[in-house]
């Protein structure tokens, strides 16, 4: 009974965000590996050296995630790497409320060099969740398999949920991006006079 009241409900997911979908969003994709990347080289004051940049990226994380200790798998300020593994919620509607679907895991990497750095985000998964009503979303996988998809249950589309979620994920990760930008931008000179 209880897998049939869960099945019913996630049916209803269904049918209720197919109403709501936007289409997939255009996506950034590494031509190397086929994954979704999003990856950007951005120059900085020239004069900024490679430990002030690993320094604001590490206090970056540290702002960013409620634990940035269990974010970051690896760090080497000689190098001027860190790579971390975060995840973000994902929501769907359903009868106009939200509920959470589950998440959306990925990698972070940024580069630091003198002048420089580069930010790589790729490896997203989504992972499924208990319900607060007993059942569990299940996993989706990798989020490149949820574009373009022909994946049905009782004969509606999986696209639509799948659109739901990656355009949540590429809002977000557009939005961390914009913020660790900020991040890592020289402190800006004021323009007014002492006086």
């Amino acid at each position: 009974m209880k897998n049939f009241l869960f099945s019913i409900s996630f049916l209803f997911i269904f049918i209720s965000n197919a109403f709501t979908q936007k289409e997939t969003p255009n996506l950034p994709f590494d031509k190397t590996t086929n994954k979704i990347t999003y990856s950007e080289v951005i120059l900085v004051d020239s004069l900024t050296t490679k430990q002030e940049l690993f320094s604001r990226a590490r206090e970056w994380f540290a702002k960013t995630y409620k634990s940035s200790t269990n974010v970051i798998q690896m760090e080497d300020k000689e190098s001027g790497k860190i790579v971390g593994k975060a995840l973000m919620q994902v929501y769907h509607k359903q009868f106009g409320m939200i509920g959470e679907s589950g998440y959306i895991n990925y990698t972070i990497s940024l580069y630091l060099k003198d002048g420089k750095y580069k930010y790589e985000i790729t490896n997203f998964y989504h992972s499924g969740q208990f319900t607060s009503a007993g059942g569990r979303i299940p996993d989706y996988g990798v989020c490149e398999d949820m574009i373009n998809t022909t994946d049905r249950q009782m004969g509606f589309s999986y696209q639509k949920i799948y659109n739901y979620y990656l355009n949540q994920m590429n809002d977000n990760i557009t939005e961390l991006v914009v913020d660790l930008k900020r991040a890592m931008i020289t402190n800006a000179v004021s323009s007014q006079n002492d006086w």
